[in-house]
């Protein structure tokens, strides 16, 4: 068995993650910086939440999922695995959240963006490995019967 619960939970609760952890933390961070919260801040994470959530389940549904089927298919299906491909989209996302809503898609892919954005697909990645309960490593090879 490589996975203890359907794929389905990962991919309805992991697309929540980023959309909804980014803005807390752009937030936070802002607070510690200079002691105030912008007070377009809840502009901000309702477009996180309004844009940036459907966003992700468009990609969680189009690469993450096909992603675990190819790999269970191929009994290879690990969290190692599934989360380097989701570390991989981490900055192919978000450069294509910053183009569609008009940002600035050239500076995520500075080195500091890319290490960002691969970060966020890693923690997206692991709450859908999480959630599914998929293994941590595959197992090699077939069990010998005796």
């Amino acid at each position: 068995m490589q996975h203890k619960r359907t794929l389905w939970r990962g991919a309805l609760i992991s697309p929540w993650v980023v959309p909804v952890g980014m803005p807390i933390l752009v937030l936070v961070a802002e607070f510690l910086t200079d002691g105030t919260i912008d007070a377009h801040a809840g502009e901000i994470i309702l477009m996180f939440l309004f844009f940036g959530v459907p966003f992700t389940y468009l990609v969680t549904f189009l690469l993450v999922v096909p992603m675990a089927l190819f790999l269970r298919a191929h009994n290879a299906l690990s969290s190692v695995r599934l989360c380097a491909w989701c570390m991989l989209l981490g900055p192919l996302t978000m450069w294509g959240y910053a183009w569609l809503l008009s940002g600035q898609p050239s500076k995520v892919l500075e080195l500091s963006g890319v290490i960002f954005t691969s970060a966020y697909g890693l923690i997206s990645g692991a709450c859908f490995c999480a959630a599914s309960g998929i293994r941590l490593f595959a197992r090699s090879g077939v069990a010998h019967q005796a």
